[in-house]
């Protein structure tokens, strides 16, 4: 029997959806600000915003909101692929992030959180793996002990 800890799928479908709504919605106001923002003094880097403010409309609010568009879509990108992925199983634990997975078969002595880092400890001390990442604490805490691996709430005393 395997137990998945992962972001849940209305999370990540909204990122999906939103993230790139929320970057042509970003790019669009970008561009009906540009011209105000060029017209500024004291405002660095006026040329880029020159540039937009000085396109014919409708191809500065089309280009506006593909650009916005397509930075929503890279965010959204870059979130799946540093997202946390925790498979357990009785003998193996499975972590997936950054497009790659590394199975940990060995005897341990702890697994915890150390702030948002999942630590695996070895029965020798070693440690494992440290992997950053937003899970759901509980579920993965849930996950290990119901397959017998030796869960801590907070980092073990040094000794």
């Amino acid at each position: 029997m395997e137990t998945i800890v992962d972001e849940p799928q209305w999370l990540r479908t909204a990122s999906w959806l939103g993230c790139p709504l929320a970057g042509a919605a970003i790019g669009w106001f970008l561009q009906s600000i540009s011209g105000w923002v060029a017209s500024l003094s004291w405002v660095p880097f006026k040329g880029p915003f020159q540039l937009v403010s000085d396109m014919p409309r409708p191809w500065g609010v089309v280009t506006g909101i593909g650009v916005g568009l397509a930075f929503g879509l890279f965010f959204a990108a870059v979130w799946a692929h540093e997202r946390l992925i925790v498979k357990v199983t009785p003998t193996r634990i499975t972590l997936t992030a950054k497009g790659r997975s590394r199975a940990y078969e060995a005897q341990l002595e702890a697994v915890f959180f150390d702030g948002k880092e999942l630590v695996l400890l070895a029965a020798d001390g070693r440690e494992l793996v440290r992997q950053k990442g937003d899970v759901d604490r509980e579920a993965v805490a849930k996950a290990l002990l119901d397959h017998g691996y030796p869960w801590q709430d907070e980092p073990p005393a040094v000794k």
